[in-house]
């Protein structure tokens, strides 16, 4: 069945879904003063001893300014520090901090929660599914910016 308008538009639809999800995090990760941008940042920085600020954007899928924006917001609250590379002075790395560590453990269970909520209406095959054609539209797009 065509779909008419932007109904019918994988960008528009994933966008909107996007906000939805987002949105939904955010009201939840309130009490905890960060935003689902912000804890995705921290998050990818929790897992790691230290990545420079390029790889943790790119894990984080944010561009340069955003996640220099996002790290500059984690700094002033405490839960990321900025660490020179002793080899190579101009390479930062970007290192939670116990505190952020502390923040990561006790809200994945929240995001957890929302994403347990919001895949509810799938089942485990399709979710698996909807996630592997989405990761391929990612490859793809990857291999036509080049």
């Amino acid at each position: 069945m065509a779909r008419e308008g932007l109904e019918g538009s994988l960008g528009f639809t994933t966008g909107l879904v996007y906000r939805r999800m987002s949105n939904r995090l955010m009201q939840r990760l309130r009490a905890y003063d960060i935003t689902p941008e912000q804890w995705s940042v921290l998050f990818y920085a929790s897992q790691s001893e230290g990545l420079i600020q390029r790889e943790l954007g790119e894990r984080a899928g944010k561009d340069k300014p955003t996640t220099t924006r996002i790290v500059d917001h984690l700094v002033r609250k405490g839960w990321v520090a900025r660490r020179p590379d002793d080899a190579d002075r101009r390479a930062i790395y970007i290192e939670a901090t116990a505190a952020g560590r502390r923040l990561i453990d006790e809200t994945k269970p929240i995001e957890a929660a929302v994403l347990a909520e919001v895949t509810a209406c799938l089942t485990a095959e399709e979710h698996e599914t909807l996630l592997d054609l989405l990761h391929r539209v990612g490859r793809h797009l990857d291999r036509l910016n080049g």
